[in-house]
């Protein structure tokens, strides 16, 4: 229309006419308009710039539904023109015009709009730092944001207490490892979460024992390793110098004297290693038992008496003979302990050396048949031992050492045997 512009008194002015906004924002398009006199104001009303390609007229916001549930036009006085846009999304990126038509058909949107840039927070900064660096965290957005902005910052969730767009740590730990983002002050506007991998030489390397307390010959017991580190560390398991075993757990079974010893264990990574403090493990000899087999047969008592012998001759844990039988009240049976030779006697000086060639079992003369009877209902407990011993002889060649030549008892019934 001829006479239209700025200098015949038509005007639409847009403050500002650039705006970055954040996604899920809400902006604020101001502007006011200017029509000459003789001409009254019809309709107003903002559209979106379209392609020249696409060959239509914009429509109205007001009815377009990708806007119309989210655009409000403010007019608080004459000539004003202001638009809200909430909820900004990446596809609200655009150039936006106001346009008014008169009663004489004019329709006048001014030439500069407003163009809009949409854009998210980013978190910026190095992912993997070694403890002890310094590090600095950016806000960063694709654009300038238009409005003054002050920021909230985040790790694992927790607000902290910076509240600008860098977030400077002066000497990292490992406590400082986690997820950050970044918010917009009082706007539920958040960056992605981003993980800051904070590497460290393995720390607090500990070893505790499974099962606590005594540790008796024939059970099982189980070492763990406790460490700290980043990356994840790897476990070495030391007896004295010597490498026994990797990995977090390090178990013996069927433990024996043989497993006593001092034990640590080392934990390492690319950044460093570490040991645990040394701790013994002290494997006691286990005392119970009570069935043995001597020549294929099953004894019971007496071979608990011949295991006795022979441990308190071979074995250096075992205590003397004598204290374990002793004499009891009432008992009128005994165990006669004999060694045989075709050699003298030994004399006392060579007592300590006596091997066993035979065992008897001696009870109160009774008949044969009461006397099993009554063994088949009772322990047989032992009251007596009579230790002889043979002098040491020098024995010819092929000759083997008799230990135990038999085991003789008076009864021979079933439940005796």
């Amino acid at each position: 229309v001829a006479g239209i512009g700025a200098q015949y008194g038509w005007e639409v002015t847009y403050r500002p006419k650039s705006i970055c906004a954040l996604k899920g924002s809400t902006v604020i398009m101001d502007c006011d308009y200017l029509y000459p006199e003789g001409h009254t104001v019809k309709k107003t009303f903002w559209i979106k710039s379209l392609p020249p390609a696409a060959g239509v007229e914009p429509p109205d916001l007001l009815v377009d539904p990708e806007y119309r549930d989210r655009v409000q036009y403010l007019r608080n006085k004459q000539h004003d023109c202001r638009l809200s846009l909430r909820d900004v999304r990446e596809s609200d990126q655009s150039k936006y015009y106001f346009r008014f038509i008169t009663d004489k058909g004019v329709q006048y949107q001014g030439t500069d709009g407003v163009n809009l840039s949409v854009t998210g927070l980013q978190v910026e900064g190095p992912e993997r730092v070694m403890e002890g660096d310094k590090v600095t965290l950016t806000c960063k957005t694709t654009c300038r944001l238009t409005d003054r902005t002050s920021f909230t910052w985040y790790r694992n969730g927790a607000a902290l207490s910076s509240s600008t767009e860098q977030l400077y740590l002066q000497s990292v730990s490992r406590e400082d490892a986690g997820r950050y983002s970044c918010a917009v002050l009082h706007q539920n506007l958040h960056s992605p979460e981003v993980t800051l991998n904070v590497r460290y030489p393995p720390k607090s390397v500990s070893v505790s024992i499974s099962p606590s307390g005594e540790i008796v010959e024939g059970g099982s017991v189980t070492l763990t390793c406790s460490s700290d580190g980043n990356p994840p560390v790897e476990y070495t398991w030391y007896k004295g110098s010597s490498s026994v075993a990797t990995g977090e757990t390090f178990t013996l079974n069927k433990i024996s004297s043989v497993n006593s010893g001092e034990y640590k264990c080392r934990s390492s990574n690319k950044h460093g290693e570490k040991y645990s403090d040394t701790v013994t493990l002290n494997v006691l000899w286990n005392p119970s038992v009570t069935l043995y087999v001597i020549g294929g047969v099953v004894v019971g008592g007496v071979g608990l008496i011949l295991l006795h012998l022979f441990i308190n001759q071979y074995h250096p844990l075992c205590c003397p003979l004598y204290y374990f039988l002793k004499s009891q009240e009432n008992i009128n049976s005994s165990v006669e302990v004999e060694a045989t030779s075709n050699d003298p006697p030994a004399d006392a000086a060579n007592q300590d050396d006596g091997l066993y060639s035979r065992v008897e079992l001696l009870r109160p003369q009774k008949s044969r048949t009461e006397e099993c009877s009554a063994v088949s209902h009772e322990e047989v407990q032992y009251s007596t031992i009579q230790h002889h011993h043979v002098q040491q002889v020098e024995k010819t060649g092929g000759e083997d050492d008799v230990q135990y030549a038999s085991v003789s008892f008076s009864c021979t019934t079933p439940d005796y045997r």
